[in-house]
């Protein structure tokens, strides 16, 4: 029997048919590699680690040129509320003018009789003028609660604005260092696409990376726009008109 078997094994027919299946078995050698891609992705569908654009800088004027943008638009607005407690502008002084009129005054005439004519009055009240004092002191009060508002009011936009442009500082370092994250999990991405292209990792390990690098470019997006927002809001507080 033993000897049965070794003649078999050595037939040049059996050596044969043993060489011709081990070149031909699959687990002998690797799936073609576009129909590895052809069962699962594209070649054309895979993202590439560089899809990424790159983040523009932020086009946020200085602190100072902030701050004074605000400042100058608060004194406009300052100035046209105050516009209408002017106690200085012209005609002022028509509070002060006596009252002229025409009155009846009961006169003598020369042969005895008492005659009635028109006669031109003129008169003139100290309550004129503390009427018109009493409107000044009204006006000059209201000027001074408006300003003193006015004051706090821009201290609080002010410091708004402060603690706006601290938080985008914060999101900014925050967009940077994902940024760094995102180039390395593009390098790993560039690794696994290149495995998976040499038939050297399976679909089923090639997806979770893949997925992995699609949700780290997301993010960055997602977060830069986070930051254009803010940018937006910061303008508008602070009036600045920036030149495209």
């Amino acid at each position: 029997m033993k000897l049965l078997l070794l003649f078999l094994f050595c037939h040049p027919v059996f050596c044969h048919a043993v060489s011709a299946c081990t070149h031909c078995h699959p687990a002998f050698c690797h799936p073609p590699k576009a129909d590895l891609c052809s069962d699962t992705i594209p070649n054309s569908q895979l993202p590439t680690a560089n899809s990424q654009q790159p983040i523009a800088n932020s086009q946020i004027p200085p602190p100072d040129s902030l701050h004074a943008s605000l400042t100058a638009h608060q004194t406009r607005h300052l100035d046209a509320t105050l516009a209408e407690f002017d106690d200085s502008a012209p005609g002022q002084w028509m509070n002060y003018v006596p009252t002229i009129g025409i009155g009846y005054n009961l006169a003598s005439a020369a042969e005895g009789r008492i005659s009635s004519k028109p006669r031109p009055t003129l008169s003139f009240s100290l309550a004129q003028v503390f009427t018109a004092r009493r409107q000044r002191l009204a006006l000059q009060a209201k000027r001074r609660s408006i300003e003193a508002a006015h004051a706090l009011q821009s201290q609080d936009e002010h410091r708004h604005l402060d603690e706006l442009l601290a938080k985008l500082e914060m999101m900014e370092l925050e967009l940077k260092t994902m940024k760094q994250l995102h180039e390395i999990d593009a390098s790993l991405y560039e690794l696994a696409v290149l495995d998976y292209e040499a038939a050297k990792l399976a679909p089923v390990a090639f997806l979770p990376k893949q997925k992995a690098f699609l949700e780290s470019e997301l993010g960055l997006m997602r977060k830069e726009m986070e930051v254009k927002g803010l940018e937006g809001e910061i303008l508008v507080i602070s009036h600045m008109e920036v030149k495209k």
